[in-house]
């Protein structure tokens, strides 16, 4: 009977670490439930200043502070930063599903920047003229 008290701890342990596993990690404001929006659709008719809700994958994250990300949905990536420069996500969050909430920016990013996010690993989308800055981001 004791050596089943152990072994029954470490399963209820292995559970509850599995549990805890799947709670998301939050950066920035808490999300506060916006509509999902394709990024499809954002990237085809972007609206400067539309707060909407993004979900995906993590493809790429500022290596230098994690004070940018990459968001990928489907074959389409978007360049994310962080309001006011006010929070960072994890240089190793890559390839991890995402939630954001922000607002849609639309403007022409200028040369020097884009090469200095290139220099931190940012790729295609740090160029573009759409990008996304988050108010918050759940990370899985």
């Amino acid at each position: 009977m004791q050596a089943r008290v152990p072994a029954m701890m470490l399963g209820v342990l292995s559970l509850a670490a599995l549990l805890v596993a799947e709670e998301p990690r939050t950066f920035g404001k808490p999300l506060t439930g916006l509509p999902l929006a394709s990024l499809e659709e954002v990237l085809a008719k972007p609206e400067a200043g539309k707060v909407l809700r993004l979900e995906g994958t993590i493809e790429r994250v500022c290596q230098n502070k994690g004070c940018w990300l990459e968001l990928k949905q489907g074959e389409r990536s978007i360049h994310v930063t962080f309001q006011g420069y006010s929070f960072f996500v994890p240089k190793d969050a890559t390839h991890r599903a995402v939630a954001l909430e922000g607002k849609v920016i639309v403007k022409e990013p200028l040369k020097a920047p884009v090469e200095h996010l290139e220099s931190e690993g940012a790729g295609e989308a740090a160029s573009a003229k759409v990008s996304i800055e988050a108010t918050g981001v759940a990370i899985q």
